[in-house]
């Protein structure tokens, strides 16, 4: 797994959308916005415009005031002109982001963090509405790159339809519960079969079939008993991951903005990711088409 090209599949997920972008009588509409002066962030958004544009969808990027974020949410829930809504988080950094992720509307929710998203994804319910058995649920972004690197990676068993459980028998282990990345993914890994194992600052919990349980367990344990290991502690206090504390190609993803895996990891695996952000920007364009298809297609005809 040495050749693999995150850039490449990325790409193979961008070419496939704007394909299909290219089918639709209508050009799907997004409407992004910014609530930061943070360059990184700016930055960030410029490319993922770019990326959607190059992809031949519409795409706004509205830099507004964070105290005026909500107005300018719930204005475009109500533009029928409006396909998808993107927010560029943090803006508060406290739960009021969460709240602002609760005011988009469902069938605009691209990052698939809103409530009716999350409570889906938590009762493993894979159609987008009761009414819709047909049409399949979007999921968070990230959560998702990380599943589909997975798959690229090798370590998901047999992936056809009828395999509900492609991680039965294997054990995970994620750095991050965060309600956005790491708990999503968590909750995702585990309905695909495996035994999760996430730690945050308050310690660990152990998911079986989406359900979390107290578990005593240390890293040192968690971390040899693991088939995958999953990064996303955003400072550098953390401990990184050495070479020593895993098993010979274990399969290891990282998608903090910082690297929490030593330089020596690829001496004991070859199947190490430092990074996921194109593959997160590919599924967020897969989740633009599929909210489209959804919910808003037919009444663009």
């Amino acid at each position: 797994m040495s050749s693999f090209n995150l850039s490449k599949l990325a790409n193979k997920y961008f070419l496939e959308a704007a394909l299909s972008a290219k089918d639709l009588a209508h050009v799907p509409n997004v409407l992004a916005l910014i609530a930061s002066d943070d360059e990184p962030s700016l930055a960030y958004a410029r490319a993922t415009r770019q990326r959607f544009v190059q992809a031949g969808f519409k795409y706004e990027l509205r830099k507004v005031n964070r105290l005026e974020l909500e107005q300018e949410i719930l204005r475009a829930n109500d533009d029928p002109e409006i396909h998808g809504i993107f927010i560029y988080y943090p803006i508060f950094a406290n739960r009021q982001d969460d709240f602002l992720r609760n005011q988009v509307h469902y069938t605009k929710d691209i990052e698939a963090g809103s409530q009716y998203w999350t409570r889906k994804l938590y009762a493993n319910e894979r159609h987008a509405a009761d009414d819709q058995p047909g049409k399949k649920a979007v999921l968070p972004c990230t959560p998702l790159a990380i599943v589909k690197l997975l798959i690229e990676l090798g370590v998901y068993q047999d992936i056809s339809d009828d395999n509900s459980q492609p991680l039965l028998g294997r054990t995970v282990t994620i750095f991050n519960r965060s309600e956005v990345i790491g708990r999503p993914l968590a909750v995702m890994l585990s309905n695909d079969g495996a035994r999760v194992l996430s730690f945050d600052e308050h310690g660990p919990l152990e998911f079986i079939n989406a359900q979390p349980r107290e578990i005593k367990i240390g890293r040192s344990e968690a971390l040899i008993a693991a088939d995958i290991v999953i990064t996303g502690v955003p400072n550098t206090s953390f401990p990184p991951i050495t070479a020593s504390e895993i098993r010979p190609e274990t399969a290891c993803i990282n998608f903090s903005s910082v690297n929490n895996f030593s330089d020596d990891i690829t001496t004991q695996t070859a199947r190490f990711l430092p990074r996921v952000g194109p593959m997160t920007v590919a599924m967020c364009l897969r989740n633009t088409l599929r909210l489209y298809q959804n919910f808003h297609q037919e009444s663009s005809l």
